[in-house]
């Protein structure tokens, strides 16, 4: 897998001993290596317990694009009232585009920076 790759725990003609250990921390974690790995896309190495706890508290979902972020972020805070009118559109580019400051996202997944 492409995480212990990055994390330099297997090459060619290598496996980090601590590649099990490692493993067992990511199985007994609500993360996947897939979203871990976009974590170190979005914020760097770090060691593996921080690494797994911080991704956990920064990680807001998976979306198949800004504006879909944006969207579910700003209806689940309720910050779109339910009662809209219909004639009133919101530009979700623009708005994903300036919410996008206070977040990172790689692969789909996105994270408070």
């Amino acid at each position: 897998p492409k995480f212990f790759e990055i994390q330099n725990l297997i090459g060619e003609s290598f496996i980090s001993k601590d590649i099990y250990t490692i493993a067992e921390h990511i199985n007994n974690s609500n993360v996947s290596q897939e979203m871990l790995e976009a974590y170190l896309d979005c914020f760097g190495n770090s060691e593996i317990d921080e690494l797994i706890k911080n991704a956990e508290d920064s990680f807001y979902g998976n979306y198949t694009s800004d504006e879909d972020f944006a969207q579910s972020l700003l209806e689940d805070c309720g910050d779109i009232p339910q009662n809209l009118p219909s004639y009133l559109y919101i530009d979700w580019e623009r708005t994903a585009r300036d919410i996008m400051f206070d977040y990172l996202s790689s692969n789909g997944y996105y994270f408070r920076s």
